[in-house]
């Protein structure tokens, strides 16, 4: 059944919509974090195919700066929704291999097509 997502969210009733959008999209999040620590332990755990990712995190973490660690030492790419997107931010990200960027707030719709579009990406790089 599809492919496993870490969700990256400091807002629980985001993190759980988001897992319900996950799971509509054919695919399973493999653990729902809500800081740098937890997602970093979760990866460390079990790789995820990839992380939907917000900006601002809990316990003043960064998405930025987690997405970047989770990519340079896992390999993991990121598929930010957040409401705080801005040129900086796509800035900052863009050597990262973003799967893509969703404002908050957001569209069922628009989250299961990215979600379903980052599984095709990130699962034809590993054919």
């Amino acid at each position: 059944m599809g492919i496993e997502v870490l969700v990256v969210e400091d807002q629980a009733l985001i993190a759980i919509h988001l897992q319900d959008l996950v799971e509509e999209a054919g695919h399973r999040v493999g653990a729902m974090v809500h800081d740098a620590a937890g997602a970093l332990a979760a990866v460390a755990r079990r790789r995820p195919a990839f992380a939907i990712m917000d900006i601002r995190l809990a316990n003043g973490a960064n998405g930025v700066d987690v997405a970047r660690q989770l990519y340079q030492e896992h390999g993991v790419r990121c598929l930010f929704i957040s409401a705080n997107i801005d040129e900086e931010v796509r800035r900052r990200v863009s050597g990262l291999q973003p799967l893509g960027f969703i404002g908050k707030p957001f569209l069922s719709a628009e989250v299961i097509a990215a979600v379903q579009a980052a599984a095709l990406a990130t699962t034809s790089n590993d054919c």
